[in-house]
């Protein structure tokens, strides 16, 4: 059996459990899954299969064997060859495991066990990339292409056991649907045991021969229903809060954003969406001021603002605020949540010394952190808990405009649905427009009165979100929805 693990549990530095006792098994050509709130240990259970535990965890009690092999009795050299020859990993945060001065060519031949051409563009076709990107770098590459070249890297490797973090979070649907089945077939033509993690319960079930559901220590069988988003609000009216004409961005020599024209009403909400690699999170950069080759112009409140960032005063960089898909990279690890969420209070708010804690406190409280999270440090929380302390930290600036992009895309389905709640409740008592970018169409329904869907750096349609759903007119818009 490649994959057994027989009633683990992992206690975190301070005594608090992070993995409750734990038991399963996984077959060569299987594919189990976990799933659970964030939270739950699913990151911290996946790692304890490479032997890894976090900064002061220790294993309380059960064992892990993989390949033969029982992870936690190797030495550190052993341990070294076994993650290098037995097991493929591919985490939540893939892109921050990417060396940003490699090609796509040169990660690929750099863990390949067959380096041929046909070898990798067979590998990059399966996961939805093409020749063209063999070339490019790290940077250069959306955050759903980074994923994919990581699972790339993954593959590639031809290990007989392959776990997956979080696979299919910020996929649009159609590209979701294709990496499932090339999982599945992976799977069972290679013979390699799978396990995955994933909040898309729906999706995980479709793959899954089980599933494991954290908190419950249980395995279960069977589809779930899928959840029906309630329709969206009416949009906010007025004149523009934010206002963009005849964006363009460059990276390199190649333009990936050109002619987009948009507008923010206060209190609005506004979705952004397209296929991976279609310009999203470059038009939110651009917005933000945090792109260096950008070219167009940006109101904010009826004052002209800098495109590029450098040229912004103090409102016009607080007044803007992106909360990014990679929380991991975006928080200081040396950092204390009090001392990240803090920074920004004591920067721009002007909170007294004296009165920190307690706004920081009510920040936290905001977005449903408990106030002991406050003392810890990025490493001891899920990528969910540390999405939401980057939320809290922009949140502290107090901005008129706030860019969140795929943020709910690692959380399950609860904590996403009431993040977005939460943020719909900011928007209107702060009369704060929000920029939405995401995969989720129900959430997208659900949260944002009005879209634009983007295609290759343009807009292609744009409108009430609702009559695009209902007949959308673009085949790029056809292509997200499956």
């Amino acid at each position: 059996m490649p994959v057994v693990v027989d009633e683990l549990s992992i206690y975190g530095a301070t005594g608090q459990e992070l993995v409750e006792p734990t038991s399963f098994q996984i077959a060569a050509g299987q594919i189990t899954a976990l799933t659970g709130p964030s939270g739950s240990g699913k990151t911290t259970l996946m790692r304890a299969l490479l032997g890894q535990l976090p900064p002061g965890a220790v294993r309380r009690t059960g064992s892990v064997e993989v390949a033969g092999h029982d992870v936690f009795a190797l030495d550190p050299v052993a341990r070294q060859r076994f993650r290098r020859t037995q097991v493929a990993y591919v985490g939540q945060d893939p892109g921050s495991a990417l060396n940003p001065l490699m090609r796509v060519h040169a990660l690929l031949h750099e863990v390949a066990r067959d380096a041929s051409r046909d070898t990798v563009l067979e590998t990059l076709e399966l996961v939805g990339l093409s020749a063209e990107h063999l070339r490019r770098r790290p940077g250069e590459l959306s955050g759903g292409q980074q994923r994919r070249v990581a699972l790339a890297r993954a593959l590639i490797r031809r290990t007989g056991v392959l776990i997956l973090d979080e696979p299919l979070a910020g996929l649009h649907g159609a590209l979701r649907t294709d990496i499932a089945r090339v999982l599945t077939e992976i799977a069972a033509e290679r013979s390699t045991a799978v396990l995955l993690s994933g909040h898309d319960t729906t999706a995980v079930h479709a793959i899954a021969d089980n599933v494991i559901e954290l908190g419950t220590g249980l395995a279960v069988d069977g589809k779930v229903e899928p959840v029906h988003a309630p329709g969206p609000d009416s949009a906010a009216e007025g004149p523009p809060l934010l206002r963009a004409g005849n964006l363009g961005a460059t990276i390199g020599a190649r333009a990936v954003l050109a002619e987009v024209d948009l507008s923010l009403a206060p209190a609005s909400a506004l979705a952004v969406v397209g296929v991976s690699g279609a310009g999203k999170t470059t038009l939110a950069r651009v917005i933000a001021g945090l792109h260096r080759s950008a070219t167009g112009s940006l109101e904010l409140a009826g004052t002209a603002i800098p495109v590029v960032g450098r040229g912004r005063i103090a409102s016009g960089r607080n007044g803007i605020q992106l909360v990014t898909q990679n929380p991991r990279a975006a928080l200081n690890p040396r950092r204390t949540v009090a001392q990240t969420v803090g920074r920004p209070l004591r920067r721009i708010g002007g909170v007294p010394r004296r009165q920190l804690a307690q706004r920081v406190n009510d920040l936290l409280a905001s977005v449903e952190l408990a106030p002991e999270l406050a003392r810890r440090y990025p490493h001891e929380l899920s990528g969910g808990q540390r999405q939401r302390v980057a939320l809290a930290r922009a949140l502290a600036a107090e901005p008129a405009v706030l860019i969140c992009d795929e943020i709910t895309s690692a959380l399950d389905q609860a904590t996403a649905t009431s993040i977005m709640r939460l943020l719909d409740r900011i928007r209107r008592d702060r009369a704060m427009s929000l920029l939405v970018i995401s995969h989720d169409m129900a959430l997208v329904a659900a949260h944002c009165p009005r879209l634009v869907v983007l295609d290759h750096g343009r807009i292609v349609e744009s409108g009430e979100t609702h009559a695009i759903l209902a007949a959308p007119a673009h085949p790029a818009t056809r292509e997200l929805l499956g």
